[in-house]
């Protein structure tokens, strides 16, 4: 089975405006609340996908309230978040324009102390088994344990459980020494990875040879609008973006993951998997939503997914 890993989880509160001003007065045609945070997103996709899920992670005060009955309001969803009165759960915030630009603003988070931290690591020892797969995804930086995603990898050694890392900074550049299945850098990621600037596909395809060989199965480096690279047993792939009408691009990353974790969970071979990552993004991004797609959609889309291998 699926878990999904989520230390920051949020409320996502997207305000809709007709164009963004500095030093100006802006007024919100429409204000849209709906569940934040990497790791739960990935699942609520899954769910959307027909996929059971578990959900790990921290939920905080009242808005950590918020986030757990909004996410045990979707089936195939196994909630096992810890509750702490102590503290709140972010609220982000999503500034939508009519030209469809989209600006995240996000919250700290609460510092996570160390004693929350072991209590999580805990329960992710008692209850993952071996042939799970853990996504861990989303930032870690407001914890006291230093560099947590490397503690549950860890933790977690030998006992056959995939992970899946998708996470940024120094997050990711520890992470890497883990060595996770797979991982999910963007192009700017991956220039935080290799400590220089990344622009032409030569670049990118020589960094992700450097992270394949720290013994990582698959990298994939997602660019936006202009599609991804998977390296996979050795083979490039590249994969064409599609063309949609694009509504709002934040979470697509989230929902290219949860396809490839999807195809892998039900062994599908490697392009069928590409092709059902790349058509749910494209299809989270026909949404005006951070987080959510349309099923049906993001299955005629898979047919229309070109890829290259290089």
């Amino acid at each position: 089975m699926i878990s999904t890993l989520t230390i920051n989880t949020a409320i996502d509160r997207l305000l809709f405006i007709e164009s963004f001003c500095q030093n100006s007065t802006n007024r919100i045609k429409r204000v849209v609340d709906v569940l934040g945070g990497k790791g739960t997103h990935v699942s609520l996709n899954l769910s959307q996908l027909g996929m059971s899920s578990r959900c790990f992670g921290i939920a905080m005060g009242e808005t950590g309230k918020r986030i757990l009955h909004t996410l045990k309001a979707h089936e195939n969803l196994d909630v096992r978040l810890l509750y702490v009165k102590k503290g709140e759960s972010r609220t982000n915030y999503a500034i939508i324009e009519d030209d469809h630009t989209c600006t995240l603003v996000t919250e700290k988070g609460e510092v996570v102390s160390r004693e929350l931290c072991e209590e999580l690591l805990g329960k992710l020892e008692k209850e993952l088994t071996a042939g799970d797969t853990l996504i861990l995804s989303g930032d870690a930086s407001n914890t006291e344990v230093p560099f947590f995603y490397n503690r549950v990898m860890e933790r977690l050694e030998g006992r056959g459980i995939r992970f899946l890392l998708d996470t940024s900074s120094r997050n990711l550049v520890e992470g890497l020494k883990a060595k996770p299945y797979l991982v999910k850098p963007n192009v700017e990621e991956l220039s935080q990875v290799l400590g220089c600037p990344i622009g032409s596909e030569a670049e990118i395809l020589s960094g992700m040879r450097r992270i394949a060989a720290m013994g990582i199965e698959v990298v994939a480096v997602s660019c936006g609008g202009e599609g991804s690279y998977v390296l996979y047993q050795g083979q490039f792939y590249r994969v064409h973006p599609l063309t949609v009408q694009v509504l709002n691009t934040i979470g697509c990353g989230d929902a290219y993951l949860s396809g490839l974790a999807y195809g892998l969970e039900i062994k599908a071979d490697f392009e069928t998997t590409l092709r059902i990552a790349t058509a749910v993004s494209a299809a989270t991004a026909e949404s005006d939503l951070t987080v959510g797609f349309d099923p049906a959609r993001a299955a005629a889309l898979q047919s229309q997914v070109v890829i290259t291998k290089l």
